[in-house]
């Protein structure tokens, strides 16, 4: 995925990100990312594969999103984490405590 693209979903509110294996992207997103993450959007990293878990600590890339601000979605499949931000963004007030 190309950068650039990343430039269409600023000013959202949420956004979900479906990484590789352990719910990783490419290096040349972290910072396009951390940018949209500092601007308000609530970013959760899930992952394309059927079972397991997002774990963002194993790798230097997973880390580097984490510290860019990227929440980890757990086990859940992409349309769950996209279902749940939706709840979330329509029921809380406070963004930043609704990612805790």
């Amino acid at each position: 995925m190309a950068s650039d693209l990343l430039k269409a979903y600023e000013g959202y509110h949420g956004l979900v990100i479906a990484g590789t294996g352990l719910g990783h992207t490419s290096t040349t997103l972290i910072q396009p990312l951390k940018h949209i993450v500092d601007s308000g959007t609530l970013v959760i990293m899930t992952t394309q594969c059927m079972n397991g878990r997002v774990c963002d600590r194993v790798y230097d890339t997973g880390r580097d999103l984490l510290d860019a601000g990227v929440i980890e979605g757990g086990d859940m499949l992409p349309e769950v984490a996209l279902v749940k931000l939706m709840w979330v963004l329509g029921n809380e007030k406070d963004k930043k405590k609704a990612a805790r």
